[in-house]
């Protein structure tokens, strides 16, 4: 179910899941949202970007059992909040993930689904589409619900523009390099980003 106050995106959660896509902009993308209700609201604190390849069962398992460790090493409050994904086709739909999604919202009932909407970048704008978990459906989330001020669009944007997205390291990377940390902790490093909070 939608959480009551909206959703509230961190201005690094929501950049890092951005550049994760743009960077495999011809590839079907997917990564977790982590965060926690906070009274009314949903917050989504953190992005861990997963795969740029087919999201294999064992391999999305193992990824969210370490997501989970993360989550229980840095903030206790934190978990599994959703997923974002986005398709070769550009397409908005969420069947591509809806089987993944619906194992998430077995685990966390007010569990979302956030897909890129490309078009929204150039304005500036949040470009995500969403669905919320509403009594065993997904419904659309409301744009007017979600939370992210225009500075960190802004900041998403020009980050895009410098092409930052080519230093964003997903799963499938570390996989393939185990040196590369999928939690890109120093991707923001020096950046105005790093020092923006969640409204």
């Amino acid at each position: 179910m939608a959480p009551p106050g909206g959703y509230a995106f961190h201005p690094q959660a929501y950049a890092k899941a951005v550049l994760h896509l743009c960077k495999h902009s011809s590839s079907s993308v997917l990564g977790l949202f982590l965060g926690h209700a906070d009274g009314r609201v949903m917050k989504v604190l953190e992005a861990i970007p997963l795969f740029h390849t087919h999201a294999l069962g064992p391999m999305l398992k193992v990824a969210c059992m370490l997501a989970e460790e993360h989550c229980k090493s840095t903030d206790a409050t934190m978990e599994i909040v959703g997923i974002y994904h986005a398709t070769a086709s550009g397409s908005t739909e969420m069947t591509p993930v809806k089987a993944i999604a619906d194992k998430i919202a077995a685990n966390f009932a007010a569990a979302s689904v956030w897909t890129l909407d490309a078009s929204k970048l150039p304005e500036k704008q949040f470009a995500f589409k969403g669905m919320g978990r509403v009594k065993d459906e997904w419904k659309a989330v409301g744009g007017d619900i979600v939370n992210l001020n225009s500075e960190a669009l802004s900041e998403t944007s020009r980050l895009i523009g410098e092409m930052r997205f080519l230093d964003v390291v997903d799963f499938d990377d570390h996989l393939a390099d185990g040196s590369k940390s999928w939690l890109n902790e120093t991707l923001f490093t020096g950046e105005k980003i790093e020092k923006m909070r969640i409204d």
